[in-house]
């Protein structure tokens, strides 16, 4: 697959989810973002009562996630763009977001098709 041809982070949300949805064709991959991010915001609420378990499964998000980029889409991580840390956490907070307005539409779909 090709890589999309805008950068990320970008200045707008809209800007932001278009490239971002580039980057995520294929449906395996998306699933397993989708599992990931939803890990990932778990392991968030979970650092103050279980901090082990709940850091496993934020950064066990990131290979997971690399992984399916190399295995299904052949791209980049959109994680890898920005240079900085806020760059970096833009991508991560976008990712989720993503997640929250594609997930339902992506279960829709694989659904329709069984």
């Amino acid at each position: 697959m090709d890589e999309p041809k805008t950068s990320i982070p970008l200045t707008s949300w809209p800007e932001f989810f278009t490239a971002y949805d580039a980057a995520h064709q294929d449906p395996v991959n998306r699933f397993i973002h989708h599992a990931t991010h939803l890990g990932a915001g778990a392991g968030v609420l979970m650092l103050g009562a279980h901090p082990l378990f709940g850091a496993a499964l934020l950064l066990g998000a990131f290979p997971a996630n690399w992984a399916g980029h190399a295995i299904f889409e052949g791209n980049t991580p959109a994680f890898h763009e920005p240079p900085d840390a806020w760059g970096k956490a833009q991508v991560a907070l976008g990712g989720l977001a993503w997640t929250a307005t594609t997930l339902a539409s992506d279960v829709w779909k694989l659904v329709a098709k069984a």
